[in-house]
């Protein structure tokens, strides 16, 4: 079963079925990985010119492609990224560590994954900031989770997509008065996502 980093909701299949296999969502890892790369650009540009910077100033211009990947970006948007990360020496930590948990994400065995985690801790051993050492204590707790995903590569997409559908037929239908047509009409929009 593929959920998100609810602890609460981990808690609550772990009660009701002991014997299944929790899998987290990389999303949602990726997500926090991100943020935590928003996080500290946002610090630093708050340390050294006191606001949260502005078009003039690389490390805010080209904010997104702190969180691309590597491999999608051109050979121009590569030579933005080094730029960035020139300036700002925990910038590049960050992202180092980012980069450490995609490289840890996609591996397919327990010895690859063994072999990134440690990769990874050693990564945020290196830096005393706060930021990472967070989002490597959030992994922590989710690691047989995160396991469970580079082995079985199981995610909640199929339900998050129809859980989105449904709250968009929601919104178009400014309410509904009549719940069996409601429930039809949520049937309908979803058949498409379930498997045959």
């Amino acid at each position: 079963m593929a959920m998100d980093m609810s602890a609460e909701f981990r808690e609550a299949v772990c009660e009701a079925l002991p014997a299944a296999e929790i899998s987290v969502d990389h999303f949602y890892l990726l997500m926090r990985a991100n943020q935590m790369v928003a996080v500290v650009r946002l610090r630093c540009s708050h340390e050294t010119v006191g606001r949260r910077g502005r078009m003039t100033e690389p490390s805010y211009k080209y904010r997104k492609l702190l969180t691309c990947n590597v491999e999608n970006m051109s050979s121009r948007q590569q030579v933005r990224l080094e730029e960035i990360i020139a300036a700002d020496i925990e910038l590049g930590v960050v992202y180092a560590v980012k980069e450490k948990v995609r490289e840890l994400l996609k591996t397919t065995d327990l010895q690859a994954f063994g072999t990134a985690w440690e990769a990874l801790e050693a990564g945020v051993r290196v830096t005393t900031m706060p930021e990472a050492k967070s989002l490597l204590q959030s992994l922590t707790s989710w690691k047989v989770e995160l396991q469970v995903f580079c082995v079985r590569r199981l995610t909640n997409a199929r339900s998050e997509a129809a859980n989105l559908t449904v709250k968009n037929m929601k919104r178009i239908g400014r309410g509904y008065r009549n719940h069996r047509n409601y429930r039809l009409r949520m049937l309908l929009s979803t058949a498409g996502l379930r498997p045959c």
